[in-house]
């Protein structure tokens, strides 16, 4: 499998901290790949940047890249989304009836 730096996932935290007060990136799987910008899209955009470079200099060494791990998928197992359990068969139902997925409901105004 090729990894491409769309495979992995990158956190974006506003960092309050006094002299940084900026957005930083991590790549997760990558601990030393992060990046800051003033805002959020900087902040994309740069650790962009830094993961492709990262990636460029795995392949210029001949060495693999850390494989992506996507919590979300991981947390479901390697069966990933179409594990089929009774919860989820009655949700689906559920909400088949209902015209879909289920809906947010208003909150009541306080009084």
């Amino acid at each position: 499998m090729k990894t491409d730096s769309n495979d992995y996932e990158v956190r974006i935290w506003y960092s309050p901290e006094p002299g940084d007060e900026c957005f930083v990136a991590q790549v997760l799987n990558l601990p030393g790949i992060m990046a800051h910008g003033d805002t959020r899209e900087a902040a994309a955009r740069e650790i962009e940047t830094a993961l492709q470079l990262a990636l460029a200099a795995y392949a210029e060494m001949g060495k693999s890249p850390p494989v992506p791990k996507n919590r979300a998928a991981v947390a479901l197992g390697s069966r990933g989304g179409s594990v089929r359990t009774a919860a989820k068969r009655l949700a689906a139902k559920r909400n088949g009836a209902r015209g879909g997925r289920p809906r947010k409901r208003p909150s009541a105004a306080v009084a």
